[in-house]
């Protein structure tokens, strides 16, 4: 197993990404985190602005949020998840997608970062666990789903053409079939055992021999939970000594089970979407190590507030006179990624090894001026001259990527805006010009235009073949 390469309870304030890029190999033992299925494209810096009652949209953009080196990477060595990012466009849209990549791109490093006896819970909303699930069976294996855990609360709401929605989804993988769970941390006392503590408490305060025999009874004869936990208040019924204005704000109790579950004391946790502390809290609080990943730049004082409301900690200045707590000195709040030590391949891999790696090619952007000398300034679609601009044409794939074409010089081709957005994933270029021919779009001069880059391209082929 790897070596960590930081310490106990720190709290990084950097992209998420490149912290993950930077951890060492099978360094943590449990992944618990909420990503921010809903938030604005903005969450990463200003989430301050959103803390305060606002709520969050579902704003994910293609254009603005995804980078190209994240999708240069998926495409290269994952082209499994990439399918799945163009499925989501092509059926849900580009918002989805766009989340997709931007979680994609982390969760391998995720997976190569945990230990092999080690585990993630993922906590998703309605709208976009289908689709998480399908990235997390491709990157951890599907045969590592151990529960698709189904959070239901109960909080004022109304729906006026549905069924209310009262659930989340929690996605648990596990790394391996290593991977830990403690059957008796998982379990909750039986209601008749709960009842006979509470009458003990009312009789007397002196009781506590009493009630820690009962407590340890409800350890051994309490029910094992399923995947189904109704037990836990939702959001908008978190403990009011736990709230810290965070919108998406989840209770102690929730991450304390699921630490419990999959982690022993001294494992460490991490939560790279830390936000409000929820994890980093629950994990001190159950003695384990932890380490938190948040770009907001209040999640330092909300931990450390946090951390003061369930006396874990005091000021530096009250170390010697409460020698047993925390100090805030003993938070490291770092602001750079780490550096890995561990001399290892930082390209994670998948569990199934018969995933072939395609081969690799210049991006379709590059290629363009060969495909204007071969095509000429014609759209291949509906055969519109751009010759008076050929910036206006770009470059799109003659068989789709979705259905297993490539980034070759064969297959691409040029195409106009409109041309191109019709075309999409959807059709091929023989159908996109059937399309045009019956709207009217693909005149006859149109085709000649087409039939005469047809003929340029042999008339190249035969001279680089007859020099």
């Amino acid at each position: 197993m790897g070596t960590p390469n930081f310490q106990n309870r720190t709290l990084f304030k950097y992209d998420n990404l490149d912290i993950l890029r930077g951890i060492n190999s099978e360094s943590v033992h449990l992944i618990a985190t909420d990503p921010p299925f809903k938030r604005s494209k903005d969450f990463q810096t200003t989430p301050d602005s959103l803390a305060h009652g606002a709520k969050f949209h579902n704003r994910w953009r293609w254009i603005e949020d995804v980078r190209e080196d994240w999708l240069n990477a998926i495409l290269k060595d994952y082209p499994e998840v990439w399918q799945i990012i163009t499925a989501t466009r092509y059926i849900y849209g580009s918002d989805m997608a766009a989340f997709l990549a931007f979680m994609s791109i982390r969760l391998v490093e995720m997976r190569r970062i945990l230990r092999e006896d080690g585990s993630i819970y993922l906590h998703c909303d309605s709208a976009a666990h289908a689709y998480v699930k399908l990235l997390m069976d491709a990157i951890f294996g599907k045969r590592n789903l151990r529960n698709e855990i189904i959070w239901a609360y109960t909080e004022p709401s109304s729906a006026a053409h549905s069924f209310q929605r009262k659930h989340d989804v929690i996605l648990f993988y596990a790394k391996s079939d290593a991977a830990k769970f403690n059957h008796d941390a998982a379990r909750i006392p039986h209601k008749r055992i709960s009842d006979i503590q509470l009458q003990l408490m009312e009789r007397d305060d002196s009781a506590n021999d009493e009630i820690t025999a009962i407590e340890a009874a409800c350890a051994k004869r309490g029910k094992v939970i399923n995947d189904y936990w109704t037990d836990i208040a939702g959001d908008g019924n978190i403990p009011i000594n736990e709230r810290a204005g965070y919108p998406t704000q989840k209770p102690l109790a929730l991450y304390e089970r699921i630490i419990k579950a999959s982690s022993n004391p001294d494992d460490i946790v991490l939560d790279p979407f830390c936000g409000s502390a929820t994890t980093l809290i629950a994990a001190e609080r159950l003695s384990r190590k932890w380490v938190g990943i948040d770009h907001w730049d209040d999640a330092h004082k909300t931990l450390l507030d946090r951390l003061q409301k369930e006396q874990l900690i005091v000021p530096d200045a009250e170390r010697f006179a409460q020698p047993n707590l925390l100090t805030f000195g003993d938070v490291h709040h770092i602001t750079e990624p780490p550096k890995r030590n561990d001399h290892e391949d930082p390209m994670p891999s998948f569990p199934n090894p018969a995933i072939q790696i395609p081969k690799s090619y210049p991006p379709p952007r590059l290629q363009k001026e060969k495909l204007l000398l071969d095509l000429g300034a014609y759209c291949q679609g509906c055969g519109h001259d751009y010759g008076f601009d050929p910036r206006v044409l770009e470059v799109d794939h003659i068989k789709p990527k979705a259905a297993g074409g490539t980034d070759a010089y064969d297959n691409l081709t040029l195409l106009c805006p409109p041309c191109n957005r019709i075309k999409s994933d959807r059709y091929t270029i023989h159908q996109l010009q059937e399309i045009n021919a019956a709207s009217g779009r693909l005149t006859q001069e149109n085709k000649n235009n087409i039939n005469s880059s047809r003929l340029r391209t042999r008339n190249r082929t035969r001279a680089k073949r007859n020099p």
